[in-house]
């Protein structure tokens, strides 16, 4: 889930945060997903959608300056402007959907054509978009049912480092330390060494990890792994579901009703 960001420092900083990434995905959802102009993103829809205006403002300020998002006036009413998600987050988010389906590819033969069909067919990655709609409400997410990681996506590049010692594992010794370091770690996800460092002690308190004595090596506890198997297994599963549906909606050429949680987790 990593590799769409990597090589792009901006947006690994930008989208290791929770609060942008939530107001992007409002916003390509909306944009996708629009049949009228109505029903497309504007700066007060997207402020609308969110609990904090001022905050939303200020993200998609961001978002513009960057250039990932433009600015379409509407011809009829030059006061209606149109946020436009550019290249780097429509692309950044079909990558990011790849991963997941073709990491449940390897689980299920039958993703397989899902993953074609995201490669190949626009139509069917604005349906799948759209069919993902439940996943901006917090509570349908499957991280959200563990509490040992949740918490992690309250903090700058939390997830993300979370992902990357998960990357590194294979790699450890037969004691289980890992290969890598907390400034390497701070270098890869565009954090402060401090950063990290607090991020990876917030962990060590948890049971996540533990460090030796010299605090230069860690290595994962089981707790840590038990959790992420569990989460993304449930991960790939939502995702699966939706991609099913969002096939059925494009065979069928027409609006499928949207489930509020296309795949109930407990």
């Amino acid at each position: 889930m990593l590799r769409p960001l990597r090589g792009q420092p901006r947006l690994m900083k930008l989208f290791g945060q929770r609060a942008p990434t939530e107001i992007a995905a409002r916003i390509v959802l909306m944009h996708l997903s629009a049949r009228t102009p109505a029903a497309r993103p504007t700066f007060t829809r997207v402020q609308q959608a969110l609990p904090s205006p001022r905050r939303t403002a200020a993200f998609i300020g961001l978002l513009r300056a960057l250039g990932l998002l433009t600015v379409e006036h509407d011809p009829q009413d030059r006061r209606r402007r149109y946020l436009i998600p550019g290249p780097q987050i429509l692309d950044g988010l079909r990558g990011w959907l790849q991963v997941h389906l073709a990491c449940l590819a390897l689980l299920s033969p039958a993703a397989v054509r899902h993953v074609r069909a995201l490669q190949d067919d626009p139509g069917f990655f604005r349906e799948l978009v759209r069919h993902c709609a439940p996943w901006l409400e917090r509570a349908n997410r499957p991280i959200t049912r563990q509490p040992l990681l949740a918490w992690l996506e309250e903090h700058d590049g939390g997830l993300h480092l979370a992902l990357a010692l998960l990357l590194v594992r294979h790699t450890a010794d037969a004691a289980g330390w890992l290969p890598v370091s907390a400034a390497a770690l701070a270098r890869e996800l565009c954090l402060s060494r401090s950063h990290a460092c607090n991020l990876l002690n917030a962990m060590e308190a948890r049971g996540l990890l533990h460090h030796d004595a010299a605090r230069r090596r860690m290595r994962l506890e089981p707790a840590f792994v038990d959790a992420a198997r569990t989460w993304m297994t449930a991960q790939l599963a939502w995702f699966g579901v939706a991609a099913t549906r969002a096939e059925m909606a494009r065979a069928a050429g027409r609006d499928q009703t949207i489930a509020t949680d296309p795949l109930p987790i407990s």
